[in-house]
């Protein structure tokens, strides 16, 4: 990352935690969001100024409940699908917003149950993920053991099911060929593969060894059978080849630091992009663990770039319309760095 200096930088006035950056190349934008315990949290909107070399706020709303997750509509190819307008953030519910015109409104709040209840009063949504491959479609994780997929143009649950014995801590598509694809991973340690078009039976695809909960999962971008996962204090990333279930296929190692965000490159099958709670950004190259697929060992490939924060990363993103910078969240910044 560009002389291990970051290019532009933002800093908050309360705790933050969600970070997503918007789809849409023509006009650069992240969304971050606070973690405040009391009921008055925040959702900016920030755009780069290439004069200042900082990141400036162009829209901001309030909300009740901090987010456990952002993410913009993916682009759908259209041209006028809403990307880089419409966002979606996760808490007791799952919340819409549309970004116009220097505001940001609530379009929706879908509650995760069939029946009617307060949002106080829902399970709390742990993640969630939106697809690229159909933009009308959301899986959310939470607590209470489900996942459920909606249909976000109609708003409307599509499908809702027991996915884990324990609470669910994350959600994901297929990014390539199958939009049924989806995985999960949860408190019970275990990783699941669901197909929409059979959810009578999941094929549980990793678990962890010695147990311990699975935190986080993404997956590949370019390679649909690679998916990376982080479990609860373990330290490095464990790779996972949907092909040969049970065993993960590489350990990236980053010493004795926990990962709490993974984000692959949206244009390469092979470097990963991690947040380590040492204050460290940190790009995998994993061809080396690709190429020992087929005899599954630990390995510790060396890291492309290592960018010290000096204080814990919590959020990564690597987007697809700049691909050249990635950004890093910590609790009170957000840097956007070229790689």
């Amino acid at each position: 990352m560009e002389g291990g200096s970051a290019q532009f930088i933002y800093d908050t006035q309360w705790p933050t935690f969600g970070l997503a950056w918007s789809p849409n190349s023509e006009s650069p934008r992240l969304a971050i969001s606070s973690l405040i315990e009391q009921n008055t949290n925040h959702l900016q909107i920030l755009e780069m100024n290439e004069e200042t070399k900082r990141l400036e706020s162009v829209a901001e709303v309030q909300d009740a409940f901090p987010p456990t997750k952002l993410m913009w509509k993916p682009r759908d190819g259209s041209g006028s699908d809403g990307a880089g307008k419409l966002l979606a953030s996760s808490s007791t519910t799952l919340n819409l917003w549309k970004v116009e015109d220097g505001t940001v409104k609530r379009i929706a709040k879908l509650a995760n149950t069939r029946s009617q209840k307060q949002p106080a009063q829902n399970a709390p949504l742990t993640s969630f993920d939106w697809s690229s491959l159909s933009p009308h479609k959301i899986g959310a994780s939470s607590v209470d053991t489900t996942c459920t997929i909606w249909n976000v143009e109609k708003q409307k649950i599509e499908t809702q099911l027991i996915a884990h014995d324990k609470a669910v801590y994350d959600i994901a598509f297929s990014q390539v060929d199958s939009d049924n694809l989806f995985a999960s991973v949860g408190a019970d340690g275990s990783m699941r593969l669901f197909d929409q078009r059979n959810l009578d039976h999941s094929t549980i695809i990793y678990e962890a060894n010695p147990p311990r909960p699975l935190l986080r999962l993404a997956w590949n971008m370019k390679n649909k059978n690679h998916i990376a996962t982080v479990a609860m204090d373990s330290p490095g990333v464990n790779l996972i080849d949907i092909r040969r279930p049970a065993m993960a296929v590489a350990a990236l190692s980053t010493r004795d630091s926990c990962v709490n965000s993974i984000t692959w490159a949206p244009h390469s099958s092979k470097h990963l992009l991690c947040g380590t709670d040492d204050g460290y950004g940190i790009i995998f190259d994993t061809a080396s663990a690709e190429a020992l697929s087929k005899r599954p060992q630990e390995v510790d490939p060396a890291a492309l770039v290592a960018h010290d924060c000096d204080e814990e990363v919590l959020q990564t993103a690597w987007p697809s319309s700049s691909p050249d910078y990635v950004a890093l969240g910590t609790t009170n910044r957000v840097r956007v760095l070229k790689v």
